[in-house]
């Protein structure tokens, strides 16, 4: 994909001056992970989001993190974004609503895999990756508090 190899030396960039390259992202501090969010993350996401809909043309770091992302005091998964269905059969039954099905493919196809690559970590696979990204680092899931 062009935008991860730009979304690379980005980062790349952004972790200038570290005598062994790149920092991976969970070892960065909270300035470090601010500052790749904001110049690589962000703007691949939000390029994604608006060619999938327009509305998030204002995408911007309270999208995904909700009220906290002014000030930091967010946390993730964020309870400000729609929550997921806790089972496997609840979410087959989600999906049969055309929409929710439409945000599934979008976000199975692009932000997921996208996300993963950005943040230096395995797509979650039960068997392979357990601990791999997933669409519950973002999203809750319903009964989750």
């Amino acid at each position: 994909m062009k935008h991860i190899s730009i979304a690379a030396c980005l980062f790349v960039a952004a972790c200038e001056g570290e005598p062994d390259g790149p920092i991976a992202y969970e070892d960065m501090d909270f300035a470090q992970r601010h500052a790749f969010m904001s110049e690589v993350v962000l703007p691949q996401m939000k390029e994604a989001f608006v060619r999938f809909d327009a509305r998030f043309e204002s995408m911007s770091c309270a999208t995904c993190h909700g009220d906290g992302a002014s000030d930091g005091s967010y946390a993730m998964p964020s309870p400000q974004i729609p929550r997921l269905p806790a089972t496997e059969e609840a979410f087959f039954e989600y999906i049969e609503d055309p929409e929710h099905a439409r945000w599934a493919q979008f976000m199975s196809d692009e932000v997921w895999p996208d996300m993963a690559e950005l943040l230096g970590a395995p797509v979650y696979d039960p068997k392979t990756a357990p601990d791999g990204f997933s669409c519950s680092n973002c999203h809750m899931v319903e009964g989750q508090r």
